[in-house]
C-alpha cells in the first residue's frame, strides 16, 4: 500500500494518474511513464531485479565432487531470528510491528521527506485539492523551486518513489519545470536523444536520494508497506 501526504492511498508509482487534466505549459508527456513504456518494451520487462551468480559456480562443483565423502559438509549456519524477522517485515531491527507501530513508522518518513523541503514548497502538502495543488506547484516551480511531480502533486510515497528510482538507475530526475521528453530513461536512449547521465544531473533537477529517512531503521519500504492489515 503506498500512503499519500494527505492520508489517502496514492496509485502504483508506474501507472498513469487518475488527478485531473493539467493547465500548466509543462510538457503533457510523463517521465514516469516515459521509463515504464520503455521498460515494458524489454524482455521480461525489467521488473524482475536479481543479483548475478558467481563465475565460480563450477569450479567449486568441481571440488565438491573431488573432496573426501566421508568428511560431512559443515552446516550453514542458521539465520538469526532478528535477521528473518527483517526479511519478512521490511526493518533492520527485524522487531516485529503491529499496524499502529508500521504506520507510525510510514509517517515518520513521510514527515522526514517533507521537512527537508524549503518552507514554501512544504505548503504543497496540505492542499488536499488537486488542482490548486498543481497550480500553486507550477507557480514555485517558475520561482526557481525544484518540485518533484510524483511526490509533491501526485502523492506518491517519497521512500518508495526514490527507491524504484535507484532499482532503474536513477540518480536524478527531471523536476516539474524541466522537459521530460528530453530525458531519456537510462540505457534507453532513441537517436539523436542525449543518453542519460547518471554522474551529471541536470541544474534544478531532484536527486534521487533516500537519506531523509536515514535513522529509521527502514531496510525495504516495500515490504513494510505493503504488508497485510
Amino acid at each position: 500500500m503506498v500512503i499519500s501526504f494527505n492520508g489517502t492511498k496514492a496509485p502504483n508509482i508506474f501507472a498513469a494518474p487518475t488527478a485531473p487534466e493539467e493547465t500548466s505549459s509543462e510538457s503533457t508527456g510523463s517521465f514516469t511513464d516515459q521509463l515504464s513504456s520503455a521498460l515494458g518494451n524489454q524482455p521480461g520487462g525489467g521488473s524482475d531485479v536479481k543479483a548475478s551468480q558467481g563465475q565460480d559456480s563450477g569450479a567449486r562443483q568441481i571440488l565438491a565432487a573431488a573432496a573426501d565423502s566421508s568428511s560431512p559438509a559443515p552446516a550453514a549456519p542458521a539465520a538469526s531470528a532478528p535477521a528473518a524477522a527483517a526479511v519478512s517485515n521490511g526493518t533492520v531491527s527485524g522487531e516485529p510491528l503491529d499496524d499502529a507501530a508500521r504506520s507510525k513508522l510510514i509517517q515518520a518518513e513521510i514527515d522526514a521527506y517533507w521537512a527537508g523541503q524549503p518552507a514554501a514548497v512544504q505548503q504543497l502538502r496540505n492542499l488536499g485539492d488537486f488542482v490548486q495543488r498543481m497550480s500553486m506547484a507550477n507557480q514555485l516551480a517558475s520561482q526557481g523551486y525544484s518540485i518533484d511531480k510524483s511526490i509533491m502533486v501526485w502523492g506518491y510515497d517519497p521512500m518508495k518513489t526514490m527507491v524504484t528510482r535507484q532499482i532503474y538507475g536513477y540518480s536524478w530526475v527531471p523536476s516539474l519545470n524541466q522537459s521530460v521528453d528530453a530525458t531519456p530513461p537510462p540505457g534507453f536512449a532513441l537517436p539523436g536523444q542525449t543518453p542519460y547521465d547518471p554522474a551529471h544531473p541536470a541544474p534544478g533537477s531532484i536527486t534521487v536520494s533516500t537519506k531523509f529517512a536515514d535513522g529509521l531503521g527502514i531496510s525495504d519500504p516495500f515490504k513494510l508497506y505493503d504488508q497485510p492489515s
